[in-house]
């Protein structure tokens, strides 16, 4: 029976192994989730950012994207943060800069105000 359980054991080893237990990378999370969002699965594309961000809080793309999902359900304040984010990340990101434009105006004065809260002062 012992001899049993160490072979169903070294199978399922060797199965967990060879699909990779491990699970999707960050990079293919955020892939799943820019083809959710272009699809228009924008709750499924959020959580798949939200792992990949969990991951890697700096990843650029999975910035992008989850100021573009804010950006669509008119959260410009989280918007604006994630595109801010992104561009701290990739400061040559082009359409982050467009669309972050396009929320600081959307926003308001409220977002106008976001853009430019100073970064506190360390003693």
């Amino acid at each position: 029976m012992r001899q049993l359980a160490v072979m169903l054991l070294a199978g399922a080893l060797a199965a967990a192994v060879l699909t990779g237990c491990g699970g999707p990378s960050t990079d293919e999370l955020v892939n799943r989730a820019v083809a959710d969002f272009q699809v228009g699965r924008v709750d499924r594309a959020k959580v798949l950012l939200g792992r990949a961000l969990d991951r890697s809080p700096s990843h650029p793309l999975a910035l992008f994207y989850m100021a573009r999902i804010h950006h669509a359900e008119k959260s410009y304040e989280q918007a604006i943060y994630y595109y801010q984010c992104c561009l701290d990340a990739d400061p040559s990101n082009a359409a982050a800069r467009k669309h972050l434009a396009e929320a600081l105006k959307a926003a308001g004065a409220v977002g106008e105000a976001l853009r430019f809260i100073p970064e506190p002062m360390e003693d």
